[in-house]
């Protein structure tokens, strides 16, 4: 999948703006503040949905207008897509070939993945972060999965608000129970899927790690269940369908159980404490937790290397790679990293990147797009 095409109206500090791609190979450049980073920014609200900077559609819209509108057109095998995106009075349209569609739709239609330097924020910060990078690398190659996850969130939602209920002893006794069944089933395949996933990227990041930084590593993507244990055991396949019964079996017992013999606090706290939407995972190489113990270099190697995985997957489930959006992502790499990034990224199919360095990009047919207060031009 590429990307061909982007027209841009009162999107960040873009007024109305067009910009071309190469098929391969995309370099933008320019002084800061100056809208390279918008252009990454708009390309990941077409494949996604949204922004992965920004929560808040209101905070895209140019100062002083009162909507936006994104245009992609997008090439695969012949076959021409166009997305449509536009935000405006706190609503969201998005169109695909003209035909108003939901936010689901686009997961997986023009798969793409982005990374730059905030990436480490994937190590360092709270679990939600992680949990965020699971769930939609999962929902990109997985409609089962994306099935999952929207109704979990809905089961989440009523059951929360039975035990707000509970607390001020508005609920029948028992009330939880529908609600139980519920996030025991979706997070049963919620949880299955997690742990095949990072059992599946795994070599792939052990191997981009290594190639980093110089040295053989051995990783291990460590899933954490809060609140409940799972029995060890290999899951058999990316997606939970082939996954150990052995595995199933024990996230769906775990699950009612934490549930069932935490109910008096979570009726005390007013929400679902257990489950999938407070779960972690954790990157250890060598043994060594990189988020407790690693260094600033074996962070962003690390989170290097799950992006890269997340490619690999793609192209894998889905028969094509995603555009890759790369963010300044050399800016903090030193001379070696930065060596080995530029050899793992020629892989790659369509990049479109942001680098003060010249030869980041080791390929011929390069397009270099200047970026200027918002304005667009092209050399080479």
């Amino acid at each position: 999948m590429h990307i061909q095409k982007i027209r841009l109206t009162n999107f960040r500090n873009f007024a109305a703006t067009e910009v071309e791609f190469a098929e391969r190979r995309n370099l933008i450049v320019g002084a800061n503040a100056q809208g390279k980073t918008n252009l990454l920014e708009a390309i990941h609200v077409l494949g996604l949905g949204r922004s992965h900077r920004d929560r808040k559609d209101q905070n895209l819209v140019r100062f002083g207008e009162t909507y936006y509108r994104i245009e992609g057109i997008f090439q695969h095998i012949g076959v021409r897509t166009t997305i449509e995106v536009t935000y405006s009075e706190e609503r969201k349209r998005i169109k695909i070939n003209g035909k108003e569609a939901r936010p689901a739709a686009l997961l997986g239609l023009a798969p793409v993945v982005a990374s730059s330097p905030e990436d480490i924020d994937l190590i360092k910060r709270s679990p939600g972060y992680r949990r965020a990078f699971l769930d939609l690398a999962l929902s990109q190659v997985s409609r089962e999965y994306l099935a999952s996850l929207q109704s979990y969130a809905r089961a989440l939602a009523q059951r929360n608000v039975v035990l707000k209920r509970s607390q001020e002893g508005r609920a029948a006794r028992g009330e939880t129970a529908v609600w139980d069944e519920a996030i025991v089933d979706h997070g049963e395949n919620l949880v299955t899927a997690r742990i095949a996933f990072l059992a599946e990227i795994r070599p792939k990041v052990e191997e981009t790690t290594s190639v980093m930084s110089g040295q053989a590593c051995e990783v291990a993507l460590v899933y954490e269940p809060r609140g409940y244990s799972l029995s060890s055991g290999p899951a058999a396949d990316w997606d939970g369908s082939a996954a150990s019964a052995m595995l199933r079996g024990s996230v769906r017992d775990s699950l009612r159980r934490a549930l069932e013999e935490n109910r008096h606090v979570e009726v005390a706290r007013g929400f679902t404490l257990f489950g999938p939407h407070v779960d972690d995972f954790k990157f250890v190489c060598d043994g060594r937790d990189i988020r407790l113990f690693g260094s600033e270099g074996e962070q962003r190697t690390s989170v290097i290397a799950l992006r890269c995985a997340e490619v690999a997957l793609i192209k894998a489930k889905l028969g094509h790679h995603p555009i890759v959006l790369l963010d300044d992502v050399f800016a903090e790499l030193d001379e070696t990293r930065s060596r080995a990034l530029t050899a793992l990224i020629s892989e790659f199919d369509q990049i479109v990147l942001t680098s003060s360095r010249p030869g980041a990009l080791d390929d011929t047919g390069i397009r270099r797009i200047a970026v200027a207060a918002g304005e667009i031009t092209y050399d080479g």
